[in-house]
């Protein structure tokens, strides 16, 4: 492995624990969403947790690796899983279906106002510590730009940012490694140079397939240490832990 030159991270789950910033508010959007689709009130509890787990995340912070929201790659399958529930509980399918597209869309989530009463400690300073030690820094994330733009300004680490891919980018998605060729090409750095850090087997797919010096992981997303520790060259509970690794921060 030759030295690393840039560090490219995934947003949610990575500079966060996914569970603690989107359960509460997907689970309130899912609820919603169901509520419109005429989900049984008998049933609510029951009805909000079964697609809460075919969404990948719950209002108490749970996640569920094999949810749409981190397993973009499985989509089919989530639809015929929500297909099922939405005739077990005997709903419009329609709905429940546009419900599910705007949860993956982001939309209607009043994410700025959300996000004004939470706290993202140790984030800024990892990421200056990278910007301090010459690191280009990009992030490759599946949300959308306009809710990338708002974690990253209440975060405080916009300006240590150099390359952004999100899902409104015509880049093809994780695992396809386009974004890392397009982020060597920009910065005139070999793959080798560049460390990728994430927090679900995706993002270590990622970084195999586009031949990355250097995969991370962290263990505030969906993945486990068993898994993730398959694929990554170091695994860490958090981000603030990455200050410590022998290879970017020797």
């Amino acid at each position: 492995m030759g030295a690393i030159k840039g560090i490219i991270l995934d947003k949610d789950g990575t500079l966060f624990d996914y569970g603690k910033v989107w359960g509460p508010v997907l689970s309130s959007a899912i609820s919603r969403g169901l509520a419109k689709a005429k989900m049984p009130e008998k049933r609510k509890n029951e009805c909000i947790s079964d697609f809460c787990r075919i969404v990948g995340v719950d209002g108490d912070g749970n996640t569920y690796p094999d949810g749409i929201i981190f397993r973009h790659d499985k989509l089919l399958s989530a639809t015929l899983r929500v297909l099922s529930l939405t005739f077990h509980y005997r709903m419009n399918p329609w709905r429940v279906w546009k419900s599910v597209k705007g949860i993956l869309n982001h939309e209607d989530f009043g994410l700025s106002e959300r996000l004004e009463n939470m706290t993202f400690p140790y984030v800024k300073e990892v990421i200056k510590a990278m910007h301090d030690r010459g690191y280009i820094i990009g992030i490759v994330t599946t949300d959308t730009d306009i809710s990338t733009e708002l974690f990253l300004k209440k975060m405080e680490i916009t300006e240590y940012i150099s390359f952004r891919r999100t899902k409104d980018s015509p880049t093809h998605k994780k695992p396809n490694p386009e974004a890392i060729r397009e982020f060597c090409s920009e910065f005139n750095l070999e793959s080798s140079e560049v460390a990728v850090v994430g927090d679900t087997i995706v993002d270590m797919e990622f970084a195999k397939e586009g031949k990355a010096g250097y995969a991370v992981a962290v263990l505030t997303g969906s993945g486990d240490i068993e898994g993730l520790g398959e694929k990554a060259d170091a695994v860490y509970p958090e981000l603030k832990d990455i200050l410590s690794d022998p290879v970017l921060f020797s």
